[in-house]
């Protein structure tokens, strides 16, 4: 190769080393860097619901009631329970716990019905979680503390059966646990004596007939202490220390985005540079009118392509829509450690339930609420429909399970065969093209305090300046139905980097100010440098 060759092959080489720095927007455009992995062959239990705890360990139920899994309970125990639709004596294992460390799996023993119920993690870190089917419509359940820790159950815990809810951490450690399948009132976890369910008007007025399109209500804790409540089509503004709705927004067009038409929401990111007063919430996709109605008659309408987003605290607050590269009923909207959105999992045709979808989405999709711009990523082989799940790990990776749109464990002969299958999604962000400036915290982080600030230690990568480091304070969900309930993030003020000795910098991290802000319990702490995030650490915020 001449002089000039060489000459030509550095600009080129150098245009492409700029590139690849220039921004992670530009690197997502193009889908540099994302992948996917198989990290469990077979789960032994499909994952209708996911949450991960900050002992780094992901927790995963089914139903109890689909028979035999394939994975049995420990120890040669068998659960009784003369109430169970298909085993009174049942020796499977319908939860498990995946240990991210280990990537090994350990059986869970669950005794009621968790068939389609709800949760939230409490302030000190366990997963309180309610209702479901049958016999456990009633029951609260607990698990989470400790490494060794297994699912403790209290039944008749709950007013009312809860079938489909959804449940929302209070800044006074409470949950409250709205709605669900014939239940148009909520309630108050721990229960108070002499206290009961109350009415919710909103959701007998969405209820639709034959469809209901109202189950599985979105929900999000505004910075004004009040409630955000999305059903079908609808939504307020709630005050659930009083029990009166303070506002009623416009309606979000396009059709219905709550079970069994199943579109999902996030809360966005709220940020420090306005105090965390302002909110917005985006939902995307779901399912036309009718559409449940229809795939009765083996029609299965296209999915909705829109998007809405709506200033929840703005005093004229009305609905922007955008429209996601393709349609999309049942995906799983994630708050990546960027600030951006992933959109993951569903179908393109039908509606939630048992069989009733068509041509599944395998491609993410990535979203940047500041440009307010989707970009289409690398897909999957595996489809994930009906009671498929999705998670972001401490890594930044996302943990995707689940999958069964069938009334039972079924592993063949039918559409969508029922998904034991453990994957591991790498957003582009992960591409080591970026290593370079990715950071990361060096030794433990401590508690915050409301109001107060910690000093947090990291590096950034070799000859990369750590002026432009951030941190970004996250809220793992509880998962299930393409809903991430009590999912949610802070984009935190910090001091400028100081000292550099050994290439450790020291940043002052400001605590949220109070409960309302981000209710109290075990977060990911994010470091963020140029837009690339490095590893979480766990911080407790009280």
């Amino acid at each position: 190769m001449g002089s000039k060759g060489v000459r030509m092959l550095a600009l080129i080489m150098l245009g492409i080393l700029i590139s690849l720095r220039s921004s992670e927007a530009a690197g997502a455009a193009r889908g540099v860097g994302d992948s996917w992995e198989l990290v469990i062959a077979n789960a032994g239990v499909s994952a209708m619901h996911m949450a991960l705890t900050h002992t780094n360990r992901v927790i995963m139920f089914d139903r109890t009631d689909y028979g035999p899994s394939q994975i049995k309970l420990p120890g040669g125990y068998c659960r009784k329970n003369a109430k169970d639709l298909a085993l009174k004596v049942d020796c499977w294992a319908h939860s498990i716990e995946y240990d991210i460390a280990s990537n090994k799996i350990r059986p869970l023993t669950i005794m009621s019905d968790t068939w389609c119920s709800s949760g939230a993690f409490q302030p000190d870190g366990s997963l309180t979680q309610t209702g479901g089917w049958n016999d456990g419509s009633n029951s609260v359940r607990r698990i989470g503390l400790t490494p060794t820790d297994d699912w403790k159950e209290t039944p008749n815990s709950l007013a009312a059966p809860r079938w489909y809810a959804t449940n929302q951490l209070l800044p006074d450690g409470r949950q409250i646990v709205i709605g669900g399948r014939r239940q148009f009132n909520y309630e108050f976890v721990p229960r108070a004596a002499n206290d009961g369910v109350h009415a919710l008007p909103l959701l007998a007025q969405t209820n639709d007939p034959g469809a209901e399109n109202n189950l599985y209500p979105f929900v999000h804790l505004s910075p004004d202490n009040n409630l955000f409540i999305f059903a079908n089509q609808d939504s307020i503004l709630f005050n659930y220390r009083t029990g009166k709705t303070i506002r009623n927004f416009p309606r979000l067009p396009g059709g219905p985005r709550n079970y069994p038409s199943s579109g999902s929401s996030v809360l966005l990111p709220l940020t420090y540079s306005d105090a965390f007063k302002s909110a917005e919430v985006m939902i995307c996709g779901g399912s036309p009118a009718g559409s449940f109605q229809n795939v009765g008659l083996n029609k299965f309408a296209p999915a909705l392509q829109t998007c809405g987003r709506l200033a929840i605290t703005a005093a004229n607050a009305n609905w922007a829509i955008e429209t996601m590269p393709s349609p999309r009923v049942m995906g799983d909207m994630l708050i990546l450690p960027s600030a951006e959105v992933l959109i993951i999992n569903g179908a393109k045709y039908g509606t939630a339930g048992w069989g009733v979808a068509r041509e599944p989405s395998l491609g993410p999709v990535l979203y940047n609420p500041g440009q307010r711009r989707f970009q289409s990523m690398k897909p999957s082989t595996v489809p994930r429909l009906y009671h498929s799940t999705a998670i972001v790990l401490p890594d930044g990776k996302v943990l995707v399970a689940g999958s069964n749109p069938n009334p039972g464990y079924s592993f063949a002969g039918v559409l969508n065969p029922t998904e034991l299958r453990v994957e591991k999604y790498s957003p582009y962000y992960l591409y080591k093209g970026y290593d370079f400036r990715r950071p990361a915290i060096v030794g433990g982080v401590g508690g915050l305090k409301y109001g107060g600030g910690i000093r947090v230690s990291f590096r950034v990568g070799k000859g990369a300046k750590p002026g432009a480091v951030g941190f970004h304070l996250y809220a793992p969900p509880f998962v299930t139905h393409t809903y991430s309930m009590n999912q949610r993030m802070l984009v935190l003020g910090s001091t400028a980097p100081a000292g550099g000795a050994g290439g450790v910098w020291v940043s002052t991290v400001y605590a949220p100010p109070s409960a309302v802000v981000a209710p109290s319990g075990w977060y990911l702490l994010f470091p963020m440098n140029a837009g690339t995030p490095g590893a979480g650490a766990w911080v407790h915020v009280s």
